[in-house]
C-alpha cells in the first residue's frame, strides 16, 4: 500500500471524507464532485488512489429487487488507519477570528464643526 500523492484534489476529497467520518456517514462519487467542485475523472482518480493505499473502502448501493432502474451508487468511508493518515495530511481549517468590538456610538462619524469663539 503506497501513500498517495498529495495534490490539492487529494486534499479536498479527503477533506470531504473527513467530515463523513466525523459524522458516521457514507459518501457517493456525485456527492463528492459536487461538494468538491472538481470534474468525475479527478474525483475517481483521486478515490482509486486512495482505495489503492488503504486509505478508504467502497461499497456498492443494495438496492430492493423491486426499486426503479439506475446506476447503483458507489458509497465511501475512510478506514480507521486512512482517517488518521488524513488528518495528518489534511490542513486543520483556518481558524476565524473573533469578532472585533462594536465602536462606540459616533465613532467615525464627521464632527460637527465647532462654533467660533
Amino acid at each position: 500500500m503506497a501513500r498517495p500523492r498529495i495534490t490539492n484534489a487529494l486534499l479536498d476529497v479527503l477533506g470531504l471524507l473527513l467530515e463523513a467520518w466525523d459524522q458516521q456517514t457514507e459518501v457517493h462519487g456525485w456527492q463528492i464532485m459536487r461538494s468538491v467542485r472538481r470534474s468525475g475523472p479527478t474525483v475517481y482518480a483521486v478515490l482509486d488512489q486512495l482505495e489503492d493505499a488503504g486509505w478508504i473502502t467502497g461499497s456498492w448501493e443494495r438496492r430492493p429487487a423491486d426499486s426503479p432502474a439506475g446506476p447503483r451508487r458507489r458509497y465511501y468511508r475512510l478506514t480507521p488507519s486512512g482517517a488518521e493518515a488524513a488528518r495528518r495530511e489534511v490542513p486543520v481549517p483556518a481558524r476565524v477570528p473573533p469578532p472585533r468590538p462594536r465602536p462606540a456610538p459616533g465613532f467615525g462619524r464627521t464632527a460637527h464643526p465647532r462654533p467660533a469663539g
